[in-house]
This record gives C-alpha cells, structure tokens and sequence, in this order.
C-alpha cells in the first residue's frame, strides 16, 4: 500500500515553526481511506496511515490532521497521542448532537480540537466553545471580511485563529494586526522584499564558497581549515557525521575524521547547506528546511528522469531554487556571483523545461496537490511508488541538519 503523506508548515507570529497539516493519501487514485470501525485499533491505524515514526515527520512539533464526520464518529482521532496531533475538523461537517458529543469526548480526554476552513455561523457555537484553534482560509474568506467576525468570536471563547494561505509577507502582517497568532502558507517560500536589492558583501563572501566547492578538485586541507575556524560549521558537521542520516554507531570527534568519514560528494553537499543556512539566518528554519528537501528529491530524480544535470547540479539547483526567498533578492541578482554553468543559471531562472518540471511535481508534492494534471499523468507509474520514499529519505535528511524550528 503506498500512503502519500504532505506536510504544511505552520507558524507562529514570530515566523517560529508550531508544527505541520499532515495531508494523507494512499496513492494517487484514493482519497482520504474510509476506515471500518471494527478495524481501526492502534496497531493497524499505525500500519496504514504511519509507516514511519512520528519523530520523522513531525519532530517534536505538533501535526494537524483532517478527520471526517464518519471518522471523528467512529473515534479514529482516539488512536493518535494527544500530546503530539490536533483534530482538525472539516469545514462541510454540521454541528449536530453526536458529533458533538464525539468531540466532547475528544476534549475530556485531552485533544486539541482545530475547526478547519471556518466561516462562520451562529449554529456553529457550540463546535467553537470545544475547539481550541479556528482555521481561516484566506483565499475563501478575504481578511477584510474577517475584523468583525474575529472581534465577536473573541469576545466570547479563548481560541486562536490560524490564517491559512497565507501568500504575501503583506498577508501576514494584516492578519497578525487582526489577532491571528498562527499562519499557514507558502508566504515564506517567496522574497519578503521584490527590489533590486542588491547582495551584501558577507553573502558575496559566502556564495564564493559556494563556487569553492563547485570546483573538480577540492582542496580538502583548504576546506578543512575553514571549518575547524567556524565553531558553528564545525558543530554542525560532527553533528551530521554523527546523526541517524548515517546510522553510524561509534562516534566521530574530530573535523579532519568527520570530512573523510562523510566523503566529498557528501561534503560537498553539507557546505552547500551551511551556506544556504547561514544566508537564510532571518529566515524561518523551515525555509531552509524546505531547500534540503528539495535538493535530496532533485537529486534521487536523477535516477527517474532522463537529464542533463548530474547528480550534484541537481542537489544545487533544488537547495538553490529558494535562494531568492532566503536573501530577499532578484535570482538574477544572485547569479552574478555565483559561477554556474549557462545550463544551471537558465534552470534556476525558471526556463529549462527539463528541471522546471521535476520542480512541478515536488511542489506539487510538497502542497498536496495530487489532483493536478502532472501526478494524474504518473499515476500507476513506477514513479509515483518512488515519489513517497524519496520524500521520506529528503525528509530524514533535512532533519539531519534541524531538529526543531
């Protein structure tokens, strides 16, 4: 059984990483599995919509997860821990008495209880007095129709309001004046600021090691030295050596160990982070996050997809597709400091077919956009088997790099 399983960021006012929307599906033809109660103990709940640990997906933040009226009925939510997922309750689902009763059940015994997509109506009270966080979708429900509901439904209950498609910084900073202290959306994944502003000296700096690293021959003692001189870089290097991503039981201890242990290829994909983190420092982690993932998907496409690109462009070009978001500045902009090939500068511009489209479907993955014409194309193909594996793998990895956000 293949599970699709999405997972959307949300933030707190200030842009800190609450946790995830866990968006499920079991493969691309399904919908949400319709779940016999007689079947649904802890075990097999685990084996069909958990075939990892909690820990990989979630960290130690919380995961949102949408549950229908049938399956809030038959007490499904029941089966996940309380301390580590919300019950986010469907926007069609109407307030009546034993779904209430289901959700009253789920509030004495602990749950966080999240009304998903709200718009909101007198008859829904008794649902608010038993949640604790209201979703408002901003695409559906403009902010400036928001005001008074908000004032209203704070003047009688104590929730929080999560914004959700959230798409501008200006978004944003509406909806946190409003009262909203939790925000969903791909805001972040854009430049906070669209202007010629042009790149500092210590990113001209950073991005020279960028190209450093970029050249056939790495100079190793060269490298070596950098690090051992940046107690930051240092840190995060043993700490990946020495992380699950490797399962490697005996520890490294030294800089000089940790760089051969872990190989140039995979140095070379380290620095390329370290940099990326170090650009995006103001940034949510879960940008950076986010270019990780990227990169290892880019890079395990290469054994899907015939290309043009390497192994190693392909890592580049999906950690590099966000760098205009994480230094807030025109991707032309950057190039110019960055020795790329013509065939990498026109991909990270956004006109090489080729990458343009492996980019679509990690997007797409990544937003749970499983309807759209590209995954209805790969359905039933080998590639849409590998597609929640390589996530998975990706995953691991960018939390190789960030245990909490």
């Amino acid at each position: 059984m293949e599970v699709f399983i999405a997972r959307q960021p949300i933030f707190t006012k200030n842009r800190k990483l609450f946790g995830y929307e866990l968006l499920f599906r079991l493969g691309l033809e399904n919908s949400f599995p319709d779940i016999d109660g007689d079947i649904a103990t802890s075990n097999l709940l685990s084996s069909i919509f958990f075939p990892f640990e909690f820990n990989e997906i979630l960290g130690s933040k919380m995961g949102l997860v949408n549950f229908t009226k049938k399956l809030i009925l038959q007490k499904v939510p029941l089966f996940l821990p309380k301390e580590q997922f919300i019950i986010e309750v469907l926007e069609d689902i109407e307030p009546e008495e034993d779904l209430l009763s289901a959700l009253s059940q789920f509030k004495d015994r602990g749950y966080t209880i999240a009304l998903d997509d709200f718009v909101y109506h007198s008859k829904f009270d008794p649902m608010i007095e038993l949640s604790r966080i209201i979703k408002f979708d901003l695409r559906a429900t403009p902010l400036n129709s928001l005001s008074e509901i908000i004032t209203k439904i704070k003047s009688k209950y104590t929730v929080k309001f999560l914004a959700e498609k959230v798409e501008t910084y200006d978004e944003f900073n509406v909806a946190k004046k409003m009262g909203f202290s939790l925000f969903q959306g791909y805001f972040f994944s854009k430049p906070e600021v669209l202007s010629t502003k042009g790149v500092s000296p210590n990113q001209i700096t950073k991005l020279k090691l960028i190209n450093e690293i970029g050249q056939k021959e790495l100079n190793l003692k060269k490298i070596e030295t950098f690090i051992k001189n940046d107690a930051p870089v240092s840190f995060k290097l043993l700490k990946y050596a020495n992380s699950a991503y490797f399962n490697r039981r005996i520890p490294i201890d030294t800089i000089k160990d940790a760089i051969a242990y872990v190989g140039e290829d995979e140095l070379k994909k380290f620095i390329n982070i370290v940099v990326v983190s170090d650009l995006g420092v103001k940034k949510p982690n879960e940008l950076v996050r986010a270019s990780i993932i990227r990169a290892r998907m880019c890079e395990k496409f290469s054994s899907i997809f015939k290309t043009k690109f390497s192994i190693d462009e392909l890592f580049t070009l999906g950690l590099f597709s966000f760098m205009d978001a994480l230094m807030d500045c025109k991707m032309e902009n950057i190039l110019e400091h960055v020795a790329f090939s013509d065939k990498m500068k026109t991909a990270l511009l956004g006109n090489d077919r080729e990458f343009s489209r492996m980019l679509d479907i990690i997007i797409g993955f990544e937003k749970g956009n499983w309807d759209n014409n590209i995954f209805k194309a790969l359905s039933g193909s080998p590639i849409e088997k590998k597609i929640p594996e390589l996530y998975f793998d990706s995953v691991r990895m960018a939390n190789a790099f960030y245990t909490d956000g």
